[in-house]
């Protein structure tokens, strides 16, 4: 096991975020890929003590927070409501700096709510599916 040489600490800052080749960088307020854990089955121990555990998949969402701009046609409102249903890619950058990761994949794209209190700024929030990926890539895309 190598042991790390100091602190790394990574911030969400100056990232890019694109969606079906589209950057949407300006709206959001917090992007993140969170993994969810299932497992199918029982775990079954025999007579030999032999133990077989349940299956355990992974599945994976890009949520995203993000300022509402349901006044721009081109803006990620649009975006979520036009291609509602539809799988597309997606490359996220947490931190756009030489050597930083970048993750890829597709997401399915759901409309996400519009409009909130009046006279403030809204937020709209998106849960889509990762449908391949999030795959890792350091120091390119």
């Amino acid at each position: 096991m190598t042991v790390p040489a100091g602190i790394t600490d990574s911030r969400v800052r100056r990232g890019t975020l694109t969606i079906d080749g589209i950057s949407f960088a300006t709206q959001p307020t917090n992007v993140k890929l969170s993994p969810d854990f299932d497992e199918d089955g029982d775990r079954v121990e025999v007579l030999s003590g032999d133990v077989i555990e349940p299956d355990e998949t992974t599945t994976w969402a890009l949520n995203i927070t993000a300022i509402q701009d349901f006044d721009d046609p081109a803006g990620f409102i649009a975006f979520a409501l036009d291609n509602n249903g539809e799988v597309v890619p997606f490359v996220w950058k947490p931190n756009d700096v030489a050597g930083s990761v970048s993750y890829s994949g597709t997401v399915k794209v759901r409309a996400v709510e519009i409009g909130g209190d009046v006279a403030s700024r809204n937020t709209s929030d998106a849960e889509w599916a990762v449908k391949t990926g999030p795959t890792p890539a350091y120091g390119g895309v």
